[in-house]
This record gives structure tokens, sequence and C-alpha cells, in this order.
């Protein structure tokens, strides 16, 4: 398969400028010293003579100044609103991928400059850099940074977007305020080394998709779990993967082992369905059995034993019986483990890899405490589920469809029509990635003499349409607040009556109402946690293991706004905005919502020590 290059954001003003001739000599020499093919579709850029003949990555250069093209005479000014539109243009890209089979992936990465030179363009400066200015008092001040004006208000707006500092400033002048604003590292632009560094940056920090094309996605939730899982190759801690049924959580565990050093990605990997380990029969198949020459008895390898040296999966370890539990925990604690029938224990060099989709903590059938902090010891990948990774849904199809015709000799390659496709995005896939697959596989299976691929080819379960599909009908607002399970004492009842009387309040009376803000403040907050809690009811996942139902932030959060390109990220901003002033005094289904929305998209370090 063709490999995909990540693709770079370079916000720089000598990289990023437009010279009078066309060509950017500069913006070249940086393309062959770390390897770049420049795909920014400007002047320079196809003027350009440089041919990187193995590039490591598509970079796209934005001068972050006005005007990109500056002849003598004219003055440069920095420009921050121009940089961020062009950050977010690779982020927020949910929009104008939604038809696309093929889409681009995001900034896997933005490299950003320090001192921007700002000022008039003289003929001294053209000499010495066409399209460059003289500069001003303060540009080269490392305390006035224009770079680190950007870092901040990327990191405000877009903490998940990977941003790494390119210059040839001093790293020390800098290095504490960058780590401040959420910058993962620093590169000198002369380090001779410097195509290695940003390798080794890139597999740390970017978001980039699986070469191999296992795990299908390019959405920013799939990249940033395989980025949890390239991390946690470089040790040997267990790890645990957590996501609804059907999600990929084994093909997740196979790219972690796939991308483990060298040496260890050859290694075995073994999978078990903690579900078939019977209580009866558990020990012979997960620790073998010893021979017996006087007997007769033929030895086994145990599947640990088989996994020695690679990994080992546990799927769904929620099914794991209590006996095999205590084992798996005597295997992690002491590296070893006995065959039946043998004597002696043996070490065994096994990285534990476990799924699940339920929530352990507080499964009634009591999972062990601590078993699960040894199995998620290495860390915790989160796999998101179908309805949080919209825009991967095209090139899931293709996938599928492709699978689907190559398993049915004669059946005729189909064209997957933008209504099929408009109906698979706005289903509400409880059984996800799993379940697109199989309704696909049925389509191709039951049509295969048919060249397009349409909605009626299509067996849904009626009433599953996501709540992203349709804006909420709302009768009227009484009806929408009602909600049983609030208790009128934990509303306050005073700052209610006030926004009931504000809405009829006379003009005379502002004087009297600006002494009330704070209690006009705090019933606003509460009227719109009702209202989540309205939408969180009504969007709740019932299952028959889950009869009550199961909380879904991200469709709540739709049906509130309306907005059907919402993504999860910012819907867990939109809960903490909503329910963070309330922190402390939110219940229930509340209290859950906010948790879920911390753990998607947890605080900054500063602004938790702020909370503290």
């Amino acid at each position: 398969m063709t490999m995909t290059l990540p693709r770079l954001l370079i916000l720089d003003d000598l990289f990023g400028r437009v010279v009078p001739d066309g060509r950017n000599a500069d913006r070249e020499n940086l393309c062959a010293h770390f390897l770049w093919r420049d795909v920014t579709g400007d002047t320079a850029a196809s003027a350009s003579r440089q041919k990187v003949l193995k590039p490591i990555a598509d970079a796209v250069f934005h001068r972050a100044q006005f005007p990109l093209e500056s002849p003598i005479g004219t003055v440069v000014e920095n420009d921050l609103v121009s940089a961020m539109n062009m950050v977010r243009s690779g982020w927020h890209m949910d929009a104008y991928q939604a038809g696309n089979a093929t889409p681009t992936l995001p900034w896997s990465m933005v490299l950003l400059d320090l001192c921007f030179y700002t000022g008039e363009v003289t003929e001294e400066s053209q000499k010495r850099a066409p399209g460059m200015p003289e500069g001003r008092q303060g540009d080269d001040d490392p305390r006035g940074y224009f770079g680190l004006k950007l870092l901040a208000e990327i990191s405000r707006e877009l903490p998940d977007l990977p941003v790494v500092i390119l210059s040839t400033k001093p790293r020390g002048d800098v290095s504490l305020e960058f780590s401040r604003q959420g910058a993962l590292g620093f590169i000198s632009r002369d380090d001779p080394n410097g195509a290695d560094i940003l390798r080794e940056m890139l597999w740390q920090h970017g978001l980039l998709s699986d070469p191999s094309g296992e795990v299908v996605g390019s959405s920013i939730p799939v990249l940033m779990a395989l980025r949890e899982a390239r991390r946690a190759a470089s040790h040997r801690g267990s790890l645990l993967i957590r996501g609804e049924r059907g999600t990929g959580k084994e093909l997740l565990a196979a790219y972690a082992q796939r991308v483990c050093t060298s040496d260890r990605a050859n290694r075995p990997f073994v999978t078990v369905n903690s579900a078939v380990l019977r209580t009866e029969l558990f020990a012979s198949e997960l620790f073998g059995i010893e021979p017996r020459t006087a007997s007769g008895v033929d030895g086994k390898i145990g599947l640990v034993e088989a996994a020695d040296g690679g990994d080992l999966f546990l799927d769904e370890i929620a099914d794991m019986p209590p006996e095999v539990q205590a084992a798996i925990l005597r295997v992690l604690q002491n590296k070893q483990i006995t065959r039946v029938g043998a004597r002696q224990p043996r070490a065994v060099d096994v990285r534990f890899i476990s799924a699940t989709n339920a929530d352990l903590e507080n499964d009634p059938r009591g999972f062990r405490a601590d078993l699960l902090d040894r199995l998620r010891l290495g860390g915790t990948l989160w796999l998101p589920p179908l309805r949080e990774r919209v825009t991967d849904i095209p090139v899931l199809v293709e996938r599928f469809v492709r699978e689907a015709e190559a398993q049915r000799p004669g059946t005729l390659h189909r064209e997957i029509t933008a209504e099929a496709l408009d109906r698979l995005r706005t289903y509400d896939w409880l059984g996800n990635v799993r379940e697109l697959r199989t309704c696909l596989f049925d389509a191709v299976n039951r049509f295969p003499d048919v060249e397009h691929l349409v909605p009626g080819h299509l067996r849904l379960k009626e009433g599953a349409v996501s709540v992203a599909a349709k804006p909420p009908v709302v009768e009227s607002w009484d009806a929408l607040l009602s909600v049983p399970s609030i208790e009128k004492e934990s509303i306050d009842l005073d700052g209610w009556f006030a926004v009931q009387s504000a809405l009829r309040f006379d003009a005379r009376e502002v004087t009297r109402w600006s002494c009330r803000l704070g209690e006009l403040q705090q019933a606003q907050a509460w009227l719109l946690a009702r209202y989540l809690l309205a939408a969180l009811e009504a969007t709740k996942r019932r299952t028959p293991e889950h009869p009550e139902g199961v909380l879904q932030i991200h469709p709540a959060v739709r049906l509130m706004t309306g907005d059907a390109t919402l993504t999860a990220s910012r819907a867990a901003d939109v809960i903490k905005r909503l329910l963070g002033p309330l922190e402390g005094e939110l219940w229930g289904d509340l209290r859950e919502a906010l948790g879920i929305a911390l753990r998607l998209r947890p605080r900054s370090p500063r602004a938790a020590a702020m909370r503290s």
C-alpha cells in the first residue's frame, strides 16, 4: 500500500514568505536538510528546484505575518489571526472531509519558529534575505517572542495538537516558557542530525496513521490512540485497552505489538478470549502440562509460555473467572508459571495487553482491583466509538465493500453513492466498526449484481438513527427541563426566580438588578446544567446488559446544540465549560458526565494547579 506521509505545518517568517522571483532558496535548503516534500502550493513551492527523493514528511509553510509578499518599502507585521486560521484549517477537518473516501491527514505536528522579524523592508534587508524586514527592537527579545504568543494560543484552543519549537535561538532562553505553554520539544534548525531528531519526535508525539493499514482511520481520536500505543512501546509495562464492543481493540493491541522495538516486533503475539478460560481447565490452557514419560502423558505448552518474549492479549477481561484473575495476578507479580504436573516454576518474559468494554471499577461482578492496577501499569489506551470518528466512515466503507466483493467471485465492483454514505454517517453504530462491516458484507452478498450501493441495500435497525442526524424538537422549555431525577432542593430557587422576574424587569430597576448579577449567573449555570441532564437522559444507550442506560456525552451535546459536526473532543470541552463552575455541587449523571469529559480532555497542568 502507498505510505501516507505525515503533514507538518511550519510557521516561520523566513520560510513562509513569498519572494519576488518566486524561488525561496532558504525554504529549499531547509526541506533538503530535514527531508521534507514542500506541498504548500504557493509560488515558492512550484518554483522549487529541490527534489527530495525519500521524504519523511509533507511540509506546508506559512509566514504568520502580513503581507505574505513584501517588496521594498512594505511594512511587515505579525498576524496572529491568519496564523491561527491556518492552524485550524488542518485540524477541524470534519466538514470538508465528510464525503472524501481518502481523507487528508490532519496536521501531524506544528513546527514553530520563535523570532518573527517585523518592520519595513529596506534595500539593505532585501539584500540579506529577499522580502524580510529590518526588524524592530524587541523582536529578538526572548520575553516577547511572537512564536511564544502563537504557542500559547494554539495550546489554549487546540491542546491536542502537537507543537515543537524549530529555531536557531538558544534553547535555554525559552526552555521553561515553552514547556509551560505546552510545546513537546525543541529542534535546533542547524542541527546536522535534525532529520533523525524530527523522526523520533514524530514517532513519540506526532499524529500518524497505521502504515500497515490494519487500523483504519485518520480521525483525530484514532490518531491519538495510535500515538499512545507508540509511546507505550518504549517500555514493558502491561497495557489496558478500553472501548466499546466492536471498536477494534484487538487491532490496536496488534499495532502496539508491531510498533515495539525491532527485536521485539518479531516476537510472539498470542490472543486469549478470557471468556473461554473455564475454571476447571484454565491452568492447563494458560500454563501448559508437564510431560510424564513414565505414564505416557504428552506435554503441552500453555498460552503464557507460547507468548514468552512477546505479548499476550487478554480480550474482554471482565469475563475472566475469579480463579483465573488470581492466577494471572501471580504471573504478573512473580514473572513465573508452573505447568500442571511440574514441580519447578519457569521464568517468563511476557507483556500483558488486555482489553475490556466494561466499567471494571464499578463492575458488579467484582473484578480484582489489584489485578486491574497491574494490567494498566504501563498505561491505558482509549479507543473511540465509531460515532466519535464519523470522518473515518467513508474509508472504512471502501475497505469493507472491497473485502466483501473479493470474497464473492463474480460480484460486480460497485460505486458507493453519497446517499448511502450519508445514511451510514447518521446511523448510531452501537456495534461500532464490527457492525458496519457486517452491514456492508450483508449488502454485497444480497445484491451481487448491482453497480451502485444505495440506501435501499442497507439493512439498519429502525429507530437507530443518530441524534446528530436530527436536531431536537422541543415543544416547551418546561417539558425539556422537567427531569424526574432532579430534586428542587438542589436548585438555587432564588436564582431561578431571579431569572424569571429578570425576563420581565423594568429598565428603572437596573441598579437593583446589578446587585444580583451573581445570582443570575448561578441560575443560568443551573438552567444549562438541567438542559444537559435532559439531553444525557435522552441519549443514554440502553442494552440488555445495561437496561438503565449508559451515559454518552457526545450525542448529548450534539442534541443540545443541534450541531451534527461536533467532534467528541469539542463536546467534552462544552461539558467542562458548562459543569466546571458547578463541580463541587454536582451529583449523579452530571458528575459522571464531567468525569467522562475530563478523561477525554484532561485539564492542563496549569489549570489543574490553579483549581487546587
